[in-house]
């Protein structure tokens, strides 16, 4: 099809599992427009790593290759039945950990990503077709599902109703929470609690040993509740049979998991393991288990980072990708199945700490835990299948998220495109104007200072750090941790900072914070200089509107302000559409006996080159 359409198609048959990173690099050294993946097709187990499956590693591998080899061709996987476009059809786990892989890659790679096609199990020719037709739309749509009756492209909407329009969850018996000990099952666990759940089973690796356990415990006991805290890594199969054996429950909180942050071309296959573990691993032994059980519910906790992507995070994303993937073919098969994608909760969540301020910069704000937890009983109440809470500032959220490259994903979202441009416009012209008028007044040691300090700052924002403390000034930008997506960003944030559209590539150009405040203080004193000539301009033109007319012309200066304003005619395009003489007449268009006729804002009007006749 591909060929049919025009486009020279080479087949590479590669195992990147054998050739691995270095290998794949290799063979894509060349010239190529664009590169079509099928690895993301193939779901077998890895040979090493059986909670990981070729799909998922395979692409993580070809794209840091791809990148490795600096092409240039924009690289697009291919999946099979990774996504569900209607209720009844089962997503692939495995294929929606590819998914959950892309969306991290757009990010971190911009430029190399060029999207996510998903084909139906047996796909017809005008499947084919449509497949095509998305690879030629040169990144109008990044995340399709293609099938017989059309092509979908992913949003992301608002989720809207309220509650009171299904039944609300009330719980009952034994409800199990697995992570139950940290910041995010303890809260979910007093909610239980508090509504009337007789018996909460908190599971965690180190049982009671974990910290804060006897307070929560004496916490929930206090609320009514029996507790009973168990050390089981729910990654292990029979250890968790035997737990569900012995406190068989009525529904189960699913919120373990291991977070990781880390750059894409850093990230390896055992850090992959790692995340996967207790997130994936133990929800599909949960799945599995408990499919003979009456549950009133079986709810996931997942991410944001699965849902949109997060820079840093795709291991993580796809971890969480995958459990949407879950809940999804539990509905399916008319089981019970909630997954919430959270933002940022507080009260000791992801929310808390060092990292706040750099993921407020990104517009994810925290969320009380008490606001969270009373979304998910909506959520419950509303039967969601799949939904994601978090407390967006929308606008800042879409200028970070579309900085390096558009978005169709958030375009669904009321008023993001108009909030974020007015948002961006305001914020922009009062920090710019602040900005250059603390430089002008500065003298040159401390304008140096002043941008050093703005260029340290950004850029320890990006780079998530906590203050300006964590980017020397002298210390190149390479040797920091800067991919393209920071580069990007550091750039955007400066441009707006001084009021300059900056290259993406400012910190390669000029690759340490002390060559970045000396390349922004040329810009900011040659604005200058030209904001000076601005204000003299406008000074001379408000002294001469201020003369009256009669004082112009005892003064003699009449003449001498009409022949500087023939001059700036002359060297305007205005003369070339004035009207020309009639024929064999001397006069200029203006005569003096016309000029006598303007009342005396018309003439100074036309003294200072403003008559547009």
């Amino acid at each position: 099809m591909l060929t049919h359409h025009g486009a020279t198609v080479e087949r590479m048959v590669v195992d990147p599992v054998a050739l691995g990173r270095d290998g794949l690099a290799e063979r894509l050294s060349g010239s190529w427009d664009g590169i079509l993946s099928l690895l993301s097709m193939d779901e077998r187990p890895h040979p090493e790593h059986p909670a990981l499956d070729r799909a998922t590693v395979g692409t993580v591998l070809l794209a840091q290759a791809a990148s490795d080899a600096g092409t240039r061709a924009r690289l697009w996987a291919v999946t099979r039945q990774a996504v569900a476009v209607s209720a009844a059809e089962r997503p692939s786990m495995a294929g929606a950990q590819v998914w959950g892989v892309g969306r991290g890659i757009a990010l971190e790679l911009p430029s190399l990503w060029g999207g996510l096609v998903d084909l139906p199990g047996t796909p017809d020719a005008r499947c084919l077709r449509r497949l095509v037709w998305v690879l030629a739309g040169n990144g109008a749509e990044d995340q399709v599902a293609v099938r017989a009756s059309g092509a979908y492209g992913r949003r992301l909407t608002p989720a809207g109703g309220a509650p009171g329009v299904g039944r609300a969850y009330t719980p009952r018996g034994t409800v199990l929470v697995t992570g139950g000990t940290g910041a995010l099952g303890g809260h979910v666990a007093r909610w239980l609690a508090g509504n009337g759940a007789e018996h909460v089973v908190l599971t965690s690796r180190r049982g009671q040993e974990a910290p804060g356990a006897a307070e929560l415990v004496a916490e929930l006991g206090a609320l009514g509740a029996r507790v009973t805290v168990a050390a089981c890594d729910v990654a292990d199969r029979e250890a968790l049979a035997a737990l569900l054996d012995a406190h068989p429950p009525t529904a189960v909180f699913h919120t373990a998991g291991v977070p990781h942050s880390g750059e894409f071309l850093g990230l390896s296959v055992d850090g992959m393991t790692d995340v996967y573990g207790g997130k994936v691993a133990g929800a599909y032994h949960l799945d599995r288990l408990t499919r003979g059980r009456d549950l009133d519910a079986f709810v996931l906790y997942t991410s944001g980072a699965g849902v949109w992507g997060s820079g840093g995070q795709t291991a993580y994303g796809a971890a969480n990708a995958t459990l949407d993937a879950l809940a999804e073919r539990r509905r399916a098969d008319g089981l019970p199945a909630t997954a919430i994608a959270w933002g940022l909760w507080g009260g000791g969540g992801m929310g808390d700490g060092a990292g706040e301020e750099f993921l407020r910069e990104r517009g994810l704000r925290v969320m009380a835990p008490e606001r969270a937890v009373e979304a998910l009983g909506t959520a419950l109440e509303r039967r969601d299948t799949c939904v994601a809470v978090a407390d967006l500032d929308l606008p800042r959220f879409a200028r970070s998220f579309t900085a390096f490259r558009p978005s169709p994903l958030i375009g669904d979202l009321q008023g993001v495109e108009a909030a974020a441009s007015r948002s961006a416009d305001g914020a922009g012209r009062d920090d710019e104007r602040g900005l250059l008028a603390r430089f002008t007044a500065a003298g040159p040691v401390e304008r140096q200072e002043l941008l050093l300090d703005l260029v340290r700052r950004q850029a320890a924002l990006v780079l998530g750090h906590a203050a300006a403390e964590g980017v020397p000034a002298d210390r190149a930008f390479r040797d920091l941790g800067f991919s393209s997506l920071t580069a990007v960003e550091v750039a955007n944030r400066l441009g707006r900072a001084v009021g300059v559209k900056l290259p993406p590539t400012l910190v390669f150009d000029h690759p340490t914070a002390e060559a970045v405040g000396a390349h922004l203080a040329g810009l900011l004193e040659a604005r200058s200089r030209d904001e000076e000539s601005r204000g003299e301009e406008q000074r001379v033109r408000a002294a001469l509107a201020s003369l009256p007319l009669d004082a112009l012309r005892g003064a003699g200066l009449l003449d001498g302000l009409l022949a500087l304003a023939a001059v700036h005619e002359e060297g305007t395009d205005r003369q070339a559409s004035a009207p020309s003489p009639a024929a064999g007449t001397d006069d200029p268009p203006h005569s003096l006996d016309a000029i006598d006729e303007l009342d005396d804002d018309a003439l100074i009007a036309f003294a200072l080159g403003e008559s547009r006749s």
